[in-house]
């Protein structure tokens, strides 16, 4: 493209440009309007209803593998490189919507329930290949089972040993006398003599059967083992360990005292860092994000400067955000000192650079200036996200596009798709002459478009002093198609946003009125309670949960409390039937 390039495109690719006049249709149902987002939760029918049997997510499923291997007493290493390619085929998580999802936002990973026959092959296709692996002789004679190896075996009280121990681990219970019964006497077909083919099939049925890949539960009040499974997925995506497992066994996890120290200890783990990490990994959509790295043109290379913008660049802004948060739930810190954050954890030297700080010590944080408190000024948060956006980054900012990330993701404002016809049309505007504010008002100026963008431009206007990749600046460079710079605006990173009294000015300001609305608390927790569930949150039937994380954020309580409310909640520890 040349001196004409890419603005308009890449705002009509934010679905809420607009030119000409869209009627709107006779009739539009409340979730395609614009509405504020909820700030305060009810407490009235206390039921979170559940999916009658969740599957593990494949990230949990690979997990499980792993620590079951390790666990059973096999080099897991080699086990899982013989079976890599099962492995490989199971179909990936989706990120799903259904009918109360908000717009524009989409589940979890781990929300996604779909089983068709791809994943029944895979999951059958990835019993087989353990059944080999794990009944080759010499891995036997490893994990202790020796008594196994060889054709022909008769030890009864060995080929009980492994039925009872390795289901154990794939039921992630002790086996029940029936099922022990049925894999002793029925899977083994030669009874007490046993060959390597009783021991693949054996094997094979025990990766393959529902207790393995599904959470399954009773209803009512879940038993010492549903809840150390429950607990531990969630906060581990993996398997309990043998901690989770005494305490299952004893009752312990059946009295409130023993799960809230479960309940904290598991947190504390550093196998909490995996799952939170998943969680703010989808909340901030970094799976869709434009990557530094990615930048290309002459008037990208202008403002990039000698800046090392490479893979380990495009790592850092997102370990930024995680280990800051990290940092806060480790600290004693509240939801306030992640979201309006005055420090940051980055080691990395170029996104040092970029704050204008020193990198941090690995485990430490260092203060950053006052126009970057406040993890909306961070560069995670400022690059676009891909699904709305060019494939690449160059020069230009998109106040639009950062209004409808803040709107969806952070306040949790219900945004409605474009109406139709609303990227006809467009004009062409000539950014060698015209600022990103100035264009993006000129792409929103018709009527009925003013509804949303009257709350998403502001939005994007006062993160405006910061540029593509996040830099701090006093000015906005201009270039033409062959990337020569033509002039410099001035910034104007002013705005009226409804969740303040009075205009504000910058990000830090924006982030703070956010903050200060209960809109950003109120969106966190309706997100966590998603990520929590494994599905979409209601909020009647879910708002003595929601209310209950909500007030912990109100009222300033430890971030590592919030996160473990909805734990503690008797309701969590039951199913009920839907």
């Amino acid at each position: 493209m040349g001196t004409l390039h890419r603005v308009a495109g890449v705002l009509a690719l934010g679905c809420f440009a607009c030119q000409g006049v869209i009627e709107a249709p006779r009739w539009m149902p409340p979730e395609d309007e614009f509405s504020e987002a909820q700030v305060d939760f009810e407490c009235g029918v206390d039921v979170p209803l559940d999916p009658p049997m969740r599957r593990l997510s494949r990230t949990q499923l690979t997990r499980t593998l792993e620590d079951t291997l390790a666990r059973f007493g096999v080099d897991e290493g080699a086990v899982l490189r013989e079976v890599e390619g099962a492995v490989a085929a199971l179909p990936a998580d989706l990120r799903t919507t259904d009918e109360r999802q908000q717009q524009g936002q989409l589940a979890f990973f781990r929300a996604d329930q779909s089983v068709g026959p791809a994943a029944v092959e895979a999951h059958y296709r990835l019993g087989i290949a353990l059944g080999e692996a794990l009944s080759a002789p010499e891995r036997l004679r490893g994990a202790g089972y020796d008594c196994l190896a060889s054709e022909g075996a008769t030890d009864a009280a060995c080929i009980d040993r492994f039925v009872r121990e390795l289901g154990r681990l794939t039921h992630r219970r002790p086996l029940r006398e029936d099922e022990f019964r049925f894999y002793r006497d029925e899977v083994y077909l030669g009874g007490d003599t046993v060959g390597r083919d009783d021991v693949r099939d054996v094997v094979t049925v025990l990766f393959a059967q529902p207790n393995f890949l599904f959470h399954v539960e009773g209803t009512g009040a879940l038993d010492g083992y549903e809840l150390a499974n429950r607990l531990s997925y969630h906060l581990w995506d993996t398997m309990p360990d043998e901690a989770l497992f005494a305490a299952a066994e004893s009752g312990d996890l059946l009295t409130s005292e023993g799960w809230a120290r479960e309940v904290e200890r598991v947190l504390a783990d550093d196998r909490a860092r995996a799952a939170i990490t998943s969680f703010l990994r989808e909340w901030f959509r970094f799976d869709h994000l434009n990557v530094a790295s990615s930048g290309r043109g002459a008037d990208f290379e202008a403002i990039a400067g000698d800046l090392d913008l490479d893979a380990s660049f495009d790592a850092a802004v997102e370990d930024e955000l995680i280990d800051l948060f990290l940092h806060v739930v480790r600290s004693g810190g509240t939801f306030e000192d992640f979201f309006l954050a005055d420090v940051t954890t980055t080691t990395h030297p170029t996104l040092a650079r970029i704050y204008g700080v020193e990198p941090a010590a690995p485990g430490e944080v260092v203060p950053v200036p006052p126009e970057r408190r406040g993890i909306l000024t961070r560069s995670g948060m400022l690059l676009a996200r891909a699904e709305v956006a060019l494939p690449t980054i160059n020069s230009i900012t998109h106040p639009i596009l950062r209004g409808v990330f803040v709107r969806r993701q952070i306040t949790c404002d219900n945004l409605p798709p474009a109406p139709g016809g609303a990227m006809d049309d467009l004009p062409v505007i000539d950014r060698s002459v015209t600022g990103s504010r100035e264009a993006t008002e000129t792409l929103t100026a018709p009527l009925g478009c003013s509804e949303c963008h009257g709350r998403i431009n502001p939005t994007g206007y006062a993160l405006e002093r910061f540029d593509a990749i996040g830099q701090y600046r006093d000015d906005e460079p201009l270039f033409d198609g062959d990337g020569n710079e033509t002039m410099r605006l001035p910034i104007d990173d002013s705005a009226t946003v409804f969740e303040s009294d009075a205009p504000i000015t910058g990000g830090a300001a924006l982030a703070q009125a956010l903050f200060d609305s209960e809109k950003a608390g109120a969106c966190f927790a309706r997100h966590y309670a998603r990520f929590t569930l494994g599905r979409t949150e209601r909020l009647v039937e879910d708002g003595c949960l929601l209310r209950a994380m909500d007030e912990a954020i109100d009222e300033g309580r430890p971030l590592s409390e919030v996160l473990t409310i909805l734990l503690l909640e008797p309701s969590y520890r039951t199913r009920t039937e839907n």
